[in-house]
């Protein structure tokens, strides 16, 4: 797909775009943004989910990504999931979940692809979800899907930013 079959893009930069209306929206999300190269065409998309109000604890921003972890393994089928603490973290108690996501000393995410078992159609390299913070208090999910051309459409896309230097 080419930027010309996307609705309204907004030029964010370096070949990213947030689109208004993508052809096929889902109601968790919220925003989408997308990656486009001139000859590559569309690599990459990255549904961006609202915002939900959650405890210290994570536990409602868990259960949003787990129940869309759900979903996309009905669809894509086996994922390897991180749920990590990084190792030297403060942000080690139970009530520190949210915290620990705030200050990127933890990580909760799935991927499809790499695992054995995944049944992603030839066109998909890679689909990914994660949980995010937005504060303490409340955060989201994100979804990207990286398709068989990004390896191209990197190349594609700092070849035209080094043709600035």
């Amino acid at each position: 797909m080419s930027l010309k079959g996307l609705d309204e893009p907004e030029k964010l930069g370096h070949g990213k775009y947030k689109i208004a209306n993508p052809p096929k929206p889902h109601s968790a999300f919220e925003a989408y943004i997308v990656q486009v190269a001139p000859e590559s065409g569309l690599c990459w998309i990255k549904a961006i989910g609202k915002n939900i109000r959650t405890s210290s604890y994570g536990f409602e921003l868990q259960s949003a990504f787990n129940e869309m972890k759900g979903r996309l393994s009905g669809v894509y089928g086996e994922h390897e999931t991180t749920d990590l603490l990084f190792p030297g973290s403060i942000w080690d108690e139970p009530d520190d979940w949210m915290m620990g996501l705030v200050k990127k000393e933890r990580m909760l995410g799935a991927a499809w692809g790499a695992a054995k078992g995944s049944k992603l159609p030839p066109d998909i390299e890679s689909v990914f979800l994660a949980a995010m913070p937005a504060s303490g208090d409340a955060g989201y999910i994100i979804v990207e899907y990286s398709f068989a051309n990004e390896p191209s459409c990197e190349a594609e896309l700092a070849a035209q930013e080094d043709d600035a230097l």
